[in-house]
């Protein structure tokens, strides 16, 4: 069984197989080995001994996907310290707030970060914190550590620490302010392994993954997924179909992972002209993060010559992944569920607020507990009281149904219920319905305010391509399928929905657009 400390489970990777190709991006001519990705960890460990980072102290990284990212984290991990994840979106005064909420010891900076000057954002973000929370240093560095102090330094003993915190993830914050998860090696590992038997994939496949690495997927089933697995993880700085594309010819990639708005861009960009692109090594398609519609799934695995398409759902908390649908026809027709709850996760389903078990089929509160399940969030006790039991189970906050062999069916957020005159009405159930017009290629829906009724239920809708979402005709064809409480009263159409870093619907912004609170 691989180790679960993470230094150690790079070290073991190296020691059985330094030859492995592990890691590959689209400004490096090569995959680096299971070997140079060990060294590398070691002269990072020395960068961070020679600028005083140890035993449980706080390094944030700012940069878009790439190796020295993945080189801070197995260094990290080497000296016994977090590595906070900084999304490369950010503005100038979002990373001012988020390293004063953190406080790490030592800032990385990628030296470009989404085309702009790396160095000249990180100065304005630490100059305008206050001084008793700056950072002792910043320090940019390029494709790895080697120009950073201390680099050709001893290399320090691996710390080994497989429950000390290791990830600090920022949730994307939908519907309140983000919140910061801690995440240990023995969290990821055990998620990253349940994920990759459960999604049947092997020291065979070659991933080609879009996400970023500052998102729980892109890390914990993308990175560290590899690194149990023994896979190639092949990324690219940033998403844009073409790379992403071109990266799979050239790696001869049989796996893509992706959130469900990067595989419909994909889709839109490889249907017009097929024969442009090499998608022949091609099998899975590994998709997560947001719903995915049974119309997405069947597009996409048409489109990109798929065998299957893995549905993954999860949440930064529990790892990430909680369950999976492997895309066999084992846990139902695509779309129709998110899967089976991975190995080794307990699942119950509660009645919401309370620890009321209820029976099989029967909706309610999902709540997991295993071994990657996080402690907490960082210096916030009270939301880590809201989210796990003094046992250890956790509250998803999501509504859902599972059946007597743990098959997973999502309901919507207990956030999210619209209570419209008294009555329950789940945005999920009538997403799933508006979506069922051919002239919808997505839908949030959402409670809007109402003196009447308390919440009346609105929609915004993206329409298929050379297709007209009507609202009065999609009012009434909801109406011939949902309760009268259920049906939208107002349905906006939109080019686009809002989206959060990670891939799922901003849902505040979306109810400005909504209410007309914000430009459309």
């Amino acid at each position: 069984m691989i180790p679960p400390a993470f230094d150690a489970t790079v070290l073991d990777r190296a020691a059985n197989e330094p030859d492995r190709p592990l890691y590959a991006f689209d400004d490096w001519d090569r995959p680096v080995s299971a070997g140079e990705f060990a060294d590398l960890a070691g002269r990072g460990a020395a960068v961070l001994a020679a600028l005083g980072v140890g035993r449980g102290d706080r390094v944030a990284v700012w940069a878009e996907n790439g190796l020295g990212w993945l080189v801070l984290l197995a260094a990290a991990a080497w000296r016994g310290a977090a590595l906070v994840t900084l999304h490369p979106g950010l503005t100038a005064a979002e990373l001012t707030s988020a390293l004063a909420r953190s406080r790490p010891r030592r800032l990385f900076v990628a030296e470009r970060v989404r085309d702009r000057d790396g160095r000249a954002v990180a100065a304005r973000a630490v100059a305008a914190l206050p001084p008793d929370v700056r950072p002792d240093g910043w320090h940019a560095f390029g494709d790895d550590l080697s120009a950073l102090p201390g680099w050709t330094g001893s290399v320090p003993t691996p710390a080994g620490h497989p429950d000390a915190t290791l990830n600090i993830q920022f949730t994307s914050g939908s519907t309140g302010p983000a919140k910061m998860v801690s995440l240990s090696a023995r969290n990821l590992i055990a998620n990253a392994r349940w994920t990759a038997d459960a999604a049947r994939l092997g020291a065979d496949d070659r991933i080609a993954s879009p996400l970023p690495l500052a998102h729980a997927a892109g890390l914990g089933s993308g990175a560290v997924l590899a690194l149990v697995s023994g896979a190639l993880w092949v990324s690219v700085r940033r998403f844009r179909s073409e790379p992403v594309l071109s990266q799979i010819a050239r790696h001869r990639c049989t796996v893509l992972q992706a959130v469900p708005t990067m595989a419909a861009m994909l889709a839109d960009t490889v249907e017009p002209a097929p024969d442009r692109f090499d998608l022949a090594s091609l099998r899975v398609g590994f998709l997560g993060g947001a719903a995915c519609a049974p119309a997405l799934i069947a597009r996409t695995r048409r489109v990109l010559g798929l065998d299957r398409v893995a549905v993954v759902y999860g949440q930064t908390e529990a790892g990430p992944t909680i369950s999976v649908d492997p895309g066999d026809g084992s846990c139902g027709p695509p779309g129709g569920t998110v899967g089976r709850i991975v190995p080794d996760l307990c699942a119950v389903v509660v009645i919401p607020g309370t620890r009321t078990g209820l029976p099989a089929g029967q909706p309610g509160e999902l709540l997991v507990r295993g071994e990657s399940v996080t402690t907490g969030y960082l210096d916030d006790p009270a939301a880590t009281r809201a989210a796990l039991t003094d046992d250890g189970w956790l509250r998803t906050g999501d509504l859902g149904a599972l059946d007597g062999d743990r098959v997973l069916t999502l309901t919507g957020r207990v956030k999210e219920l619209i209570i419209r005159g008294g009555e329950n009405v789940s945005p999920a159930e009538v997403e799933a319905a508006l979506l069922d017009d051919p002239a919808v290629a997505q839908a949030c829906v959402l409670g809007v305010p109402s003196p009447r009724w308390g919440e009346e239920v609105g929609a915004l809708v993206v329409a298929a391509a050379g297709a007209e979402a009507d609202p009065g005709r999609l009012t009434a064809t909801a109406a011939t399928r949902l309760a009268r409480h259920k049906v939208p009263t107002l349905i906006r159409t939109v080019p686009r929905l809002p989206m959060l870093p990670s891939g799922k619907v901003d849902r505040r912004a979306a109810l400005g657009l909504l209410t007309g609170e914000k430009e459309r």
